[in-house]
């Protein structure tokens, strides 16, 4: 963990790429001082890497980065739904189990870097890490009929705002409803412990995931989130 008293990173080996540090900030909106975010490279330097990958930034954090040479390489699409009132989320479709322990941990890696390209796909510890980024979490695995897994969600809560943390599908399975199954259960879990809103991002070209959350209701806020990028040079 990385900590100047104000803005707070966790820092660690970017999954199945390991020369490449992932930074992620607690708080994606509370942009590190240009001074913070240089110490802090010192030290990514210091541990060998030798490139250094953010996660999704709010645009009032990303000034900083761009001062000091990182690039975009990724932007997200940010959605919003309203959970001021009762709604109903549809009925569940598939079996879902909590997933507990390493060995079901590896599961959803499995089914991480099936459901998404290589570059993006999460291990087992960033599961770990994307569990415990919000106060309270549930993770759920999706189980076909002949007991195959299909896919996980995880969902945050912070007081009155609740996350989609991520959602994957076996892509081999999609299309069959367990996205919908999945969705449905982290919404209603987040309706019954007082959400009053839900966020959750993905890729503008992900046409599949954006017309999953609009049929629940989500809507597309004007604000986006980036992934920037900065390689480090070796020292001399």
């Amino acid at each position: 963990m990385l900590d100047d008293g104000r803005v707070r990173a966790r820092l660690r080996p970017w999954p199945n790429e390991p020369p490449t540090a992932q930074l992620v900030l607690t708080d994606h909106t509370k942009a590190p001082s240009v001074n913070t975010l240089g110490q802090w490279l010192a030290v990514i330097t210091e541990h060998g890497f030798r490139r250094v990958r953010t996660g999704a930034l709010a645009i009032s954090a990303t000034p900083p980065f761009v001062e000091l040479g990182f690039e975009p390489i990724q932007t997200l699409a940010l959605l919003r739904l309203d959970l001021s009132r009762n709604m109903s989320f549809g009925t569940i479709q598939h079996e879902l189990r909590p997933l507990r322990g390493p060995r079901q941990l590896a599961v959803a890696a499995r089914l991480d870097r099936s459901a998404f390209e290589n570059r993006w796909g999460l291990d087992a510890p960033s599961i770990l890490d994307a569990c415990h980024a919000t106060p309270a979490h549930r993770i759920r695995i999706a189980i076909t009929s002949s007991d195959q897994p299909a896919g996980y969600i995880i969902t945050g809560r912070n007081g009155a705002a609740g996350f989609i943390q991520r959602l994957a599908v076996e892509r081999s399975l999609e299309g069959q409803g367990v996205a919908t199954s999945l969705l449905c259960d982290g919404l209603t879990w987040l309706q019954r412990r007082g959400a009053r809103e839900v966020l959750v991002n993905t890729n503008f070209d992900n046409d599949r995931a954006l017309a999953l959350y609009e049929r629940f209701g989500f809507r597309l806020l004007p604000d986006s989130l980036q992934v920037f990028e900065r390689k480090i040079e070796a020292p001399a």
